[in-house]
């Protein structure tokens, strides 16, 4: 939005610039009166819409501090981490299932100790899962 504001300011400084510059032809030697009020006119005209653009972009900067920076602020710190939490969250997810799925396949035939290091391993994981789906805000 705020691209589509620098293009018309840009715009109309353009055309401030255009009537500020804009010379009458005469037909005679020197202009007549009308076309001295004329050229006057313009440049009062252009003077004026540099004003306007003037006010334009420090009104725009002013939204841009107390409103756009705070927004995107937010949205860095606040947003982004949540998303980062919740990725964190999901490859944990990942690693608990197939900690899961592989304890579930061990073959009975394993030791006692290799069993009980698994089982070990599978609460680890599932402790480190549950604590992360309390810090998740998903």
């Amino acid at each position: 939005m705020f691209l589509l504001f620098t293009e018309l300011s840009r715009a109309q400084r353009n055309l401030a610039n255009t009537l500020n510059n804009f010379k009458l032809e005469c037909i005679g030697s020197s202009q007549t009166d009308d076309e001295v009020i004329i050229a006057g006119a313009l440049k009062e005209f252009s003077n004026l819409l540099n004003a306007i653009e003037d006010e334009r972009d420090r009104m725009l900067e002013q939204a841009q501090a107390a409103f756009i920076d705070p927004i995107e602020n937010f949205r860095k710190e606040y947003i982004g981490g949540a998303k980062e939490r919740r990725k964190k969250f999901e490859k944990e997810t990942t690693k608990f299932f197939q900690s899961q799925d592989r304890h579930l396949n061990l073959s009975t035939k394993k030791s006692g100790n290799q069993l009980q290091e698994e089982v070990r391993l599978v609460d680890n994981l599932r402790s480190r899962w549950q604590h992360g789906s309390l810090v998740c805000e998903c």
